[in-house]
C-alpha cells in the first residue's frame, strides 16, 4: 500500500475497529499501537502494521478499489509502470515491444489485455498487507474470491471481459507481463498463417495505392474489398480476396507502421507539425534576449461582442517572452501597435538581430516594411506554408489555443468538427430561432468579452502564468521566461522618446508636393512652407499625428533636417487660419517675380535672345572662305519637264494671252463635267459605304475595273478572316473577274 499511517478519523468504522474516533483512540492506547504526531494538525496517527489483521485487509481492499477507478487511458499509456516492482523486472525491449503491440491489437484482444492489467494492479494493492505477514498465497486467494464475487469496485466492463480469476492466473499473468510486456496479456492470439494480402504482393501494392491516393477510403474495408474484386476481375489476376475483417487488420497494421510516410503523402500540414525531423537548432547563433523575434497572427477561437478578432503576437526566442495585441484583423495598423508595445517594454533588437515574419500581405505591406526599415530592423520572411520556419511562435499559439482560449466564453472551437459538436449541444429549434435574431439578441451574447476585456485578460495570463511557468523547450531546461531573462543579465537598448516612436509608427508613406499640397491616405495636406517654390515638386516622407489624423509631418527625402507640419486642407478657413497660407503665397509670388527679373537680367547680359543669329553669322563667316570646285554640267532630259516647258514659257509672259476664247470655253466645260462626275461618285459612295460590309463589297466590285492597292487588298483579307458569311459574298463578286478573263 502507498499509505502506511492513518488517523483515528480515517480508521473509525473500518473492519475490526470501533465506529467512533474516541473508540479507536481508546483501542490504540489499550493495545499500544505504534504511533507518531501528525505532520499536519493535532493528534496522533497510527502505523498499519499495528492494526488488526482484519483491518489491514479492509484497508488494502479499499486501496485496491480506489486504484482501479483511475482512467483506463492512463493505465494503457503507463502499461508496465502500473507497479514499480514489476517495472523493474520487465526488460526495456519487452516493454517497448509490448506497448507497440498493445496499441496495434484488435479491439477485442486489446480490451482483454487492458482488463487484465487493471486486475493485476488491483491485486498488487490488495495483497500488499498479506505479504507483510508472509501470507502472499492467502492474499492472492482472498483477492480471487473477492473478484469472483464482484465485491471489488472495478469497472463493469472488466467483469464482462474477465469473468473469473484464480490465484494461479494472477501469477501467470504477472509472469507474462514481466517477461513479454503488456500485449502478451491478450493471449497472443495471432495466426501463424500468413495473410492472403502478404502472400499476394500485388494486392498489397493496390491497397497501398488506394490508401495514399484516397485516404478517406482507408476505413471503408467493405468498399476496399469490392475494389479488389473489380480490379482482379477486370485484369484477369485471379486474386484470392480476403474477408473484410482481414483487410481491416492489414490496413490498420500497415497504417500504424507507416504513419509518418502516409502523413507526408496525404496530409503535409500534419506531417510538418507532428513528424518533421528537427535535427538542427532553429537559430544556433542566438545567445541573448532580443536576438530573434518571431511575429505571427491567428484568429481567436472565441466570439467577442464586436465579432471575431485576431491575435497578433511576437515572441523573443531566447527567453520565450511574449507580447500580444487583439485586433479586428491582422493588418499593418495592428502590427505597428504591437511593435510599439514591444519596443517600449523590451527595447530594440540587438545589432544584427532578426524579426522573422511570414509572407502575408499584412507583413509585406509598404507601411510594415517601411517601419522596419526606418527602425533599422532586419526583417526576414519565412517561405509560404512553412510554419516550421517560425517554430517558437507556432508552438506558443498551439499552447494558447489549447489552454486558456478553450475556457473563454463563446468558445467556437478550433475547427469545423469542434464547431459542429458545440452547435450540436444546442437544441435545433433554438438554433433555428437564433438565425432570425440580431447578433446582440443571440444566446450568450452578454457573456462574451469585449476587445478591451480580452486584451486585459491575455496580458494578465501572460504576466501571471505563462512567463512564470517552467518551459521544457529548446534551450530552456525547465526554467521560466522570467527566470531566463533574469539570469541573462541583459541590458536592453531602450527607446526613451515615446512621442518620436508614436510618430514613426504612423508613417503614411511618401508623396510629392504639387501646387503647395500633398495627397496621402485619401486626404490632402498643406502648409505655408509648401507654398515656397523650393518645396514644390519635391518628394517627402509623410508621418501622421497619432492623436490627430488632420495633422501630418513632412520630411524631405534624404534630409531629415527639413521638416514641415501640414494640416488637412479642409481645416483651412475653419480650425486653421488661412492668413499664414496667403502671406506665404504672396511671399513666394514675390520671390518668383524677383527670380524672373534676375534671370532676365542675366539673359540680357549674355544676349541670349540673339544667340541664334550669332550662330548663323558665325557659320556664314566660316563658309565665305570656301571655294566651289568647277564641275561640267549635263542637260537632264525628262519628258515631264519637256512637256511643262511650254507652260513655263507662258508663265514668263503674263501679259500675253495664253489661251483663245474657244480654248477657255472648252476647258470650262470639261472642268464642270469633271466636277459633276466627282460629285456623283462621292454621293454614290456615301450612300453605299455605310459600314465595313458595304466597304468590302465596294472594293470587291472596283476590283473588277481596276487593280486594288496593297492596303485595299489587306483590308479585304482581314475582312474575310473575321466575317465568314460576308467573306463568301466577296469571293463570289471577285470570281466574276476570273470568269471574264477566262
Amino acid at each position: 500500500m502507498a499509505k502506511e499511517w492513518f488517523t483515528a478519523d480515517e480508521l473509525a468504522g473500518a473492519d475490526g475497529l470501533p465506529a467512533s474516533k474516541s473508540g479507536v483512540i481508546r483501542r490504540a492506547k489499550k493495545d499500544s499501537w505504534i504511533n507518531r504526531k501528525r505532520e499536519k494538525g493535532k493528534g496522533l496517527e497510527y502505523h498499519i502494521d499495528a492494526l488488526p489483521q482484519e483491518t489491514q485487509y479492509a484497508l488494502a481492499r479499499r486501496d485496491a478499489e480506489t486504484a482501479a477507478q483511475s482512467p483506463i487511458a492512463i493505465q494503457a499509456r503507463a502499461t508496465v509502470e502500473l507497479d514499480q516492482t514489476a517495472r523493474k523486472r520487465v526488460s526495456k525491449d519487452a516493454q517497448a515491444s509490448g506497448l507497440k503491440q498493445l496499441i496495434n491489437l484488435p479491439e477485442t484482444a486489446r480490451k482483454r489485455a487492458e482488463a487484465r492489467l487493471l486486475i493485476l494492479q488491483a491485486g498488487t494493492a490488495f495483497v500488499a498487507p498479506y505479504m507483510r505477514s508472509r501470507q502472499q498465497v492467502a492474499g492472492e486467494k482472498a483477492f480471487a474470491k473477492a473478484y469472483c464475487a464482484q465485491n471489488l469496485q472495478l469497472p463493469g466492463w472488466v467483469y464482462e471481459t474477465v469473468a473469473t480469476v484464480s490465484w494461479m492466473s494472477l501469477r501467470r499473468w504477472q509472469k507474462t507481463l514481466d517477461e513479454d510486456g503488456a500485449a502478451a496479456l491478450a493471449g497472443r492470439y495471432k495466426s501463424a498463417v500468413q495473410s492472403k494480402i502478404d502472400v499476394q504482393p500485388q494486392m498489397g501494392d493496390f491497397l497501398r495505392a488506394i490508401i495514399t491516393s484516397k485516404p478517406h477510403l482507408a476505413g471503408k474495408t467493405c468498399h476496399l474489398r469490392e475494389l479488389l474484386e473489380v480490379h482482379s476481375a477486370k485484369n484477369g489476376l485471379g486474386w484470392k480476396i480476403p474477408s473484410a475483417s482481414s483487410i481491416r487488420r492489414w490496413v490498420v497494421q500497415w497504417s500504424a507502421d507507416n504513419q509518418a510516410a502516409i502523413a507526408y503523402v496525404t496530409d503535409p500540414n500534419r506531417y510538418n507539425s507532428k513528424y518533421r525531423s528537427a535535427v538542427e537548432q532553429a537559430y544556433p547563433w542566438m545567445s541573448q534576449p532580443n536576438d530573434i523575434w518571431e511575429f505571427d497572427s491567428t484568429p481567436v477561437d472565441a466570439m467577442l461582442k464586436e465579432g471575431r478578432h485576431s491575435i497578433i503576437a511576437v515572441i523573443d526566442c531566447f527567453t520565450r517572452r511574449v507580447k500580444m495585441i487583439v485586433s479586428p484583423t491582422s493588418d499593418s495598423e495592428g502590427i505597428c501597435l504591437l511593435l510599439r508595445k514591444t519596443l517600449l517594454d523590451w527595447g530594440t533588437l540587438n545589432e544584427g538581430g532578426i524579426a522573422k515574419t511570414d509572407n502575408g500581405s499584412d507583413y509585406v505591406s509598404r507601411r510594415t516594411t517601411g517601419v522596419f526599415n526606418l527602425l533599422g530592423i532586419n526583417q526576414e520572411r519565412a517561405n509560404p506554408y512553412s510554419g516550421w520556419e517560425k517554430p517558437f511562435i507556432e508552438r506558443f499559439f498551439r499552447t494558447l489555443s489549447h489552454s486558456i482560449v478553450e475556457l473563454l466564453p463563446s468558445y467556437i472551437g478550433h475547427n469545423v468538427a469542434d464547431r459542429e459538436v458545440i452547435e450540436a449541444a444546442k437544441h435545433f429549434a433554438q438554433r433555428l430561432a437564433e438565425k432570425r435574431q440580431s447578433e446582440a439578441e443571440k444566446e450568450g451574447f452578454n457573456l462574451r468579452l469585449t476587445r478591451e476585456e480580452l486584451q486585459a485578460f491575455l496580458d494578465n495570463w501572460l504576466d501571471a502564468y505563462y512567463h512564470h511557468r517552467p518551459h521544457q523547450g529548446e534551450g530552456m531546461k525547465g526554467i521560466s521566461p522570467f527566470q531566463k531573462y533574469a539570469d541573462s543579465g541583459y541590458r536592453p537598448w531602450a527607446v526613451n522618446d515615446e512621442g518620436a516612436l508614436d510618430v514613426l509608427l504612423n508613417q503614411a508613406g511618401s508623396a510629392r508636393v504639387l501646387k503647395g499640397r500633398i495627397k496621402c491616405g485619401g486626404l490632402e495636406y498643406s502648409a505655408p512652407e509648401l507654398m515656397n517654390h523650393e518645396w514644390k515638386g519635391q518628394k517627402v516622407e509623410v508621418f501622421l499625428d497619432p492623436n490627430d489624423v488632420g495633422r501630418a509631418f513632412l520630411y524631405r527625402q534624404g534630409n531629415w533636417d527639413l521638416r514641415v507640419e501640414a494640416v488637412d486642407v479642409r481645416m483651412i478657413g475653419q480650425g486653421v487660419s488661412p492668413d499664414a497660407f496667403r502671406a506665404k503665397k504672396r511671399e513666394d509670388a514675390k520671390a518668383l517675380r524677383s527670380f524672373r527679373r534676375e534671370m532676365k537680367e542675366l539673359a540680357k547680359t549674355f544676349g541670349v535672345d540673339g544667340l541664334h543669329q550669332d550662330a548663323i553669322d558665325h557659320f556664314t563667316d566660316k563658309a565665305k572662305g570656301l571655294a566651289l570646285f568647277p564641275q561640267p554640267s549635263r542637260e537632264h532630259n525628262n519628258e515631264a519637264i519637256a512637256a511643262l516647258s511650254q507652260t513655263a514659257d507662258r508663265l514668263r509672259q503674263p501679259h500675253e494671252p495664253q489661251y483663245s476664247e474657244a480654248e477657255i470655253a472648252h476647258l470650262k466645260r470639261q472642268r464642270e463635267a469633271m466636277e459633276a462626275k466627282q460629285a456623283a461618285v462621292a454621293q454614290q459612295q456615301g450612300l453605299l459605304v455605310r459600314n465595313e460590309h458595304d466597304k468590302a463589297r465596294l472594293l470587291a466590285e472596283q476590283s473588277l475595273q481596276r487593280e486594288l492597292t496593297e492596303k485595299e487588298q489587306a483590308y479585304l483579307v482581314e475582312y474575310k478572316r473575321h466575317n465568314r458569311f460576308g467573306g463568301k459574298q466577296i469571293e463570289e463578286i471577285m470570281a466574276r473577274k476570273q470568269h471574264k478573263s477566262s
